[in-house]
C-alpha cells in the first residue's frame, strides 16, 4: 500500500507543478498583450462617448430644424386662408434640408420640397427632388411611403405611365389600401389590366367599404368582374 501513496503524492505534485505552468503562461500572456487589451478597452470607451455625442447632437439639430420646418409649412399651407407663396416654402425647405440632413425634420423637408416643386408646375425638378429623399432617407418608411406616391403623380402627369405604376406599387406596399391603391387599380384598368385592376378594386371594396374610394371600387368591381368571366356555352350553360 505504501506504493500506492507514492504514486498519488508524486501525481498529486506533477498536477501542482502542470497548474503553476499554465497559470504562469497565462499571466506571460496577459502581461504581453495588456496594452492591447487597455487599447481595445479606450477605443469602446471612445465609440460609446461618440455615440452618445452624436445623439446629442441630433437633437439639438432637430430642435433647431423644428421652427425653421414650421415656418415654411406656413408658407406651404398658411393658416390665415392666404394664398401659398411656394418659392419662398422651397427656399425654407431646402435650408433645412441642406443644414439638417441627418435629421427627421430634414426629411420632412425633403418631401416638401418636392411638394413645393410639384406645385410650381416643375415637374422634371419634383422627380428629382422626390428621387434624392428615396436615396437618402430610405428608413423613414411612411415618408417614403408618401413620396412614392406624390412620385407617382408627377410621373404620370409627365405621361411616363410605366414609372407611375412602379411608384404607386412602392407606396401601395408601404402605406397598405389607400390613395395609392386607388390609383393603381385606375392605371391597371386604363392600361387592359383587368386581373390586376380587379384586385385593387375588390382589396378597396373589403378595407375601405364606406368610404369614396370603397364605393369607386364597388362601382369597378360589378363592372370588371363580368368581364373577365368566361363565355356561356349554348343552351345558357
Amino acid at each position: 500500500m505504501p506504493t500506492i501513496k507514492k504514486k498519488g503524492h508524486t501525481a498529486k505534485k506533477q498536477h501542482e507543478q502542470e497548474f503553476m505552468t499554465i497559470a504562469h503562461r497565462v499571466s506571460a500572456f496577459l502581461a504581453a498583450y495588456r496594452k492591447y487589451f487597455i487599447i481595445a478597452v479606450s477605443v469602446i470607451a471612445v465609440a460609446l462617448v461618440i455615440l452618445a455625442g452624436n445623439s446629442v447632437l441630433r437633437s439639438m439639430q432637430e430642435q433647431k430644424a423644428g421652427p425653421l420646418v414650421a415656418a415654411a409649412y406656413e408658407y406651404y399651407r398658411p393658416s390665415g386662408g392666404t394664398a401659398a407663396n411656394y418659392p419662398k416654402a422651397l427656399e425654407l425647405f431646402r435650408t433645412v434640408r441642406e443644414k439638417y440632413s441627418g435629421t427627421m425634420n430634414g426629411a420632412i423637408a425633403s418631401y416638401y420640397a418636392g411638394n413645393c416643386l410639384a406645385d410650381l408646375g416643375q415637374a422634371d425638378e419634383a422627380i428629382k427632388e422626390y428621387q434624392h429623399f428615396v436615396k437618402t432617407y430610405a428608413g423613414e418608411k411612411f415618408l417614403l411611403g408618401l413620396v412614392y406616391q406624390r412620385l407617382g403623380y408627377a410621373y404620370s402627369g409627365s405621361g411616363r405611365q410605366t414609372e407611375a405604376v412602379k411608384a404607386f406599387e412602392q407606396s401601395d406596399a408601404l402605406l397598405g389600401p389607400g390613395v395609392s391603391t386607388i390609383e393603381l387599380a385606375r392605371l391597371y384598368e386604363a392600361g387592359g389590366n383587368l386581373a390586376g385592376s380587379q384586385k385593387k378594386y375588390k382589396l378597396l371594396l373589403d378595407k375601405l367599404a364606406g368610404t369614396a374610394w370603397g364605393m369607386e371600387a364597388m362601382g369597378k368591381v360589378q363592372k370588371i368582374e363580368p368581364l373577365s368571366q368566361p363565355p356561356l356555352g349554348k343552351g345558357g350553360k
